[in-house]
């Protein structure tokens, strides 16, 4: 609805500033969900305990969405802890899992009791990457929209 009013207003005005403006807009909006996203996960990674456990598998998991009616298909990693099997807490690399995930190393893991999930050192990593990435694609679309209204006063 937003990018339709914004190519309504770019039809009637003749600028495309609006256009610019719902874009950038949008990929704000985008980019705060991603962040907050990975700061839950942040926080539930200062809420783990470390141990020691091997990677089992990757298995498919298929999960109902309610909200969007139908089912999330995806892949990821099992580790086994003291017997008992946890999944990660982020789905399994497809494209380069054969190198990231070794069946007869035992690795170093963050078990979250609370939710029966781990986070391997390949999450934990996106954990410390993807804020930063967020805060730099943030700040660009911050600076982005100041100097599109910038232009736009100028015209």
């Amino acid at each position: 609805m937003y990018i339709v009013a914004a190519v309504i207003m770019c039809m009637l005005t003749g600028s495309m500033f609006y256009l610019g403006f719902a874009a950038i807009t949008i990929f704000m909006v985008f980019v705060a969900i991603v962040s907050v996203y990975f700061l839950i996960s942040v926080y539930k990674l200062l809420r783990t305990k470390a141990c020691i456990g091997e990677f089992v598998k990757i298995a498919d998991v298929k999960k109902s969405n309610i909200k969007f009616g139908g089912e999330l298909k995806y892949k990821v990693a099992v580790y086994r802890i003291n017997g008992r099997e946890y999944e990660a807490a982020f789905p399994a690399e497809g494209l380069f899992g054969v190198y990231f995930y070794r069946r007869t190393k035992n690795c170093r893991l963050w078990l979250y009791e609370k939710e029966d999930m781990v986070f391997d050192s390949y999450n934990v990593a996106s954990c410390i990457v993807w804020p930063a990435f967020c805060a730099v694609f943030l700040a660009a679309a911050v600076y982005m929209l100041k100097v599109l209204i910038d232009m736009r006063f100028l015209i």
